[in-house]
């Protein structure tokens, strides 16, 4: 197994999704979860769309605010919950300071 392999499993993981739904109904500690299975891969994302850590140290922690708050209220993620971390990743990236 290389690791695209598991970058692609990842990203088709249902219990990525199941934890952003139980996030949804205000469950941190899912959410807690999501994180912790997600950031190293949104991270590795922020840091090759910056080329710096500093930057994407900072913008690490407003990407997974923004996706607890579009998650409240919502039975599902808008997409499989990986691809929705890096479209909002990529997008915080490419948006000027």
């Amino acid at each position: 197994m290389t690791l695209t392999d598991v970058a692609s499993a990842a990203t088709r993981d249902p219990d990525l999704d199941a934890l952003l739904v139980r996030a949804a109904s205000g469950d941190c500690d899912a959410f807690v979860a999501f994180y912790d299975a997600t950031s190293p891969r949104v991270y590795a994302t922020l840091l090759a769309l910056t080329g710096l850590a500093q930057r994407a140290d900072a913008l690490l922690e407003g990407i997974y605010v923004e996706a607890w708050e579009r998650m409240r209220g919502r039975s599902a993620p808008p997409c499989p919950g990986m691809e929705w971390m890096s479209a909002i990743a990529h997008r915080h990236a490419t948006t000027p300071a």
